[in-house]
C-alpha cells in the first residue's frame, strides 16, 4: 500500500526561532569554551614548533649576467638550485612566503669567461659565498645542489655591419631635416657562424614610423637579429634635427661634357628652373654655383630616344629636396 508523503512548507520565522534558542543554550556555550581551548592549545603548539630548529629545503633562482657576445653556449645552464639550511620554523616561513622569498636568487657574472678556452667552472666555494650572501644571519647552510656549474662554450665568428633604418622617419609639414638622420652606433659587431655572416650585409632596426615635430628628436630602436646571430648591442639611438624651410629658385644651364671637337650638342630648353627646399639657417649659404646638370656625351649616344630626364650631378651633400622644371628635355647632336 502506497502512502503519500506530505511536506510542510518551511517556516522562516520558525527556523530563526530555533536558531536563537540553540545559540542561547548551555550546549552552545560549552561548545564555544571547547573550541577556545582547542585554538589556544594549537597556538602554543605552533609557537613551540616554530621556535624549534630543523632542516628544510629552499629553492633559489640563478641569474647569469655579462655573457660575452662572442661566444655560444654548448649546453643549457641550470636556472635554479636548491639548498638545505637549518633554522627555526618561523624563519622557514620567511624564506617561503615572507619578504626573504623576493630576494632568493643569486647572480653569476660571466664576464671572466675567456675566449681562448672552451669551458668555465663556477666552483663549490664560489657558489657557497653567493648563497651565504642571501641567507639570514641565523641560518646555517648544510648543502646545496648543484654544488658546481661547468659552462661549455665555443667562440663565434664576427663581422662589422652598418645599421639600416627600416620604415619611414619624416619631418612634419613645413619642416625638413637640418642634416642626415643619425644612428648611434652606426656600425655594430655581429656574431655567428661564418656561413651565416657571409650572407649578411647590414642589420635592420625594427620597423619605425615617425612624423617628427620636435626640433631635436631622439628615439631608441630595437634591432632585428636573424636566427643564430648575436649582436654587440640590442638597440641603437636614432636622432634628427629639423627646422622650418623655404624655397630658393635658380636657373641652371644644362651642359654636356666629353663632346668631340667635330660635334655639337644642343638641349631644348638649354636652361631649366631648379627649386630647392632649404632650411632657414642655410638659406644664405646656397648659390647657383653649387649646382650642376651635366651629361656625358657617350651616355647620350647610347640613348634610343631624343629626350633625357634631368637630375643634379653636383649639389651640396645636405640638399635632399629639390625639383627641376621641366624634368624631361630634348637634345640634338649635330656635326660642326
Amino acid at each position: 500500500m502506497l502512502r503519500r508523503m506530505i511536506f510542510k512548507p518551511i517556516n522562516k520565522e520558525e527556523i530563526q526561532g530555533r536558531a536563537e534558542v540553540f545559540f542561547r543554550s548551555e550546549r552552545w556555550k560549552n561548545t564555544l569554551v571547547f573550541l577556545g581551548f582547542v585554538l589556544l592549545a594549537s597556538f602554543f603548539w605552533a609557537l613551540r614548533y616554530f621556535n624549534q630548529k630543523f632542516e628544510f629545503e629552499v629553492p633559489m633562482k640563478i641569474k647569469y649576467t655579462n655573457l660575452p657576445a662572442g661566444i655560444v653556449l654548448s649546453d643549457s645552464l641550470p636556472q635554479e638550485m636548491t639548498f638545505i639550511i637549518q633554522d627555526k620554523g618561523s624563519v622557514y616561513l620567511d624564506y617561503m612566503i615572507g619578504r626573504k622569498k623576493r630576494d632568493l636568487f643569486i647572480t653569476i657574472d660571466l664576464d671572466a669567461i675567456s675566449l681562448y678556452k672552451i669551458y668555465y667552472v663556477i666552483d663549490h666555494s664560489t657558489l657557497r659565498n653567493l648563497i651565504d650572501e642571501k641567507l639570514l644571519a641565523t641560518s646555517q647552510l648544510r648543502s646545496f645542489s648543484p654544488d658546481r656549474i661547468e659552462i661549455n662554450y665555443s667562440q663565434l665568428a664576427e663581422k662589422e655591419l652598418p645599421v639600416i633604418i627600416e620604415g619611414t622617419i619624416s619631418p612634419t609639414s613645413g619642416y625638413l631635416f637640418s642634416d642626415a638622420v643619425r644612428v648611434e652606433p652606426a656600425n655594430l659587431i655581429v656574431y655567428g657562424s661564418q656561413n651565416a655572416l657571409d650572407s649578411l650585409q647590414s642589420i635592420q632596426t625594427l620597423p619605425l614610423e615617425y612624423e617628427i615635430s620636435d626640433k631635436n628628436w631622439t628615439v631608441f630602436a630595437g634591432l632585428q637579429a636573424p636566427n643564430g646571430i648575436r649582436l654587440s648591442v640590442d638597440r641603437v639611438k636614432i636622432s634628427a634635427t629639423i627646422e622650418e624651410y623655404t624655397e630658393r629658385k635658380f636657373e641652371i644651364p644644362v651642359t654636356c661634357s666629353n663632346v668631340p671637337l667635330n660635334r655639337k650638342v644642343q638641349f631644348f630648353p638649354s636652361v631649366v628652373e631648379l627649386n630647392v627646399r632649404v632650411g632657414l639657417s642655410r638659406y644664405a649659404q646656397l648659390s647657383k654655383a653649387d649646382f650642376e646638370i651635366d651629361f656625358n656625351y657617350n651616355d647620350l649616344l647610347k640613348k634610343n630616344t631624343e629626350s633625357c630626364s634631368l637630375t643634379l650631378t653636383r649639389k651640396p651633400a645636405w640638399v635632399g629636396n629639390y625639383r627641376i622644371v621641366p624634368d624631361l628635355i630634348e637634345f640634338l647632336i649635330e656635326e660642326k
